[in-house]
């Protein structure tokens, strides 16, 4: 049996990760918009394309997923 800390870093973590990969994948222009800046001052927003953003969504799930799979497995192999 692992002390309280442990069992709680086995819990928090993974929900973390599962947290921002669902954020990722529920706003990811959000996430992945910057302007570019040029010498004159005048700024440029540069947004990825819809391959891209259709790829990400579908990380997001699928590393949310292993998340919360590590997160089941953790409590059944770690009483």
């Amino acid at each position: 049996m692992f002390p309280a800390p442990f069992r709680l870093f086995f819990a928090v973590v993974p929900l973390l990760v599962a947290a921002g990969a669902l954020a990722m994948a529920a706003f990811p222009r959000r996430m992945t918009r910057w302007n570019l800046r040029s010498p004159d001052g005048s700024t440029q927003t540069i947004e990825p394309s819809g391959t891209r953003i259709l790829l990400m969504r579908v990380m997001g799930i699928i590393v949310a997923g292993l998340a919360l799979f590590m997160l089941y497995a953790s409590f059944t192999i770690l009483p």
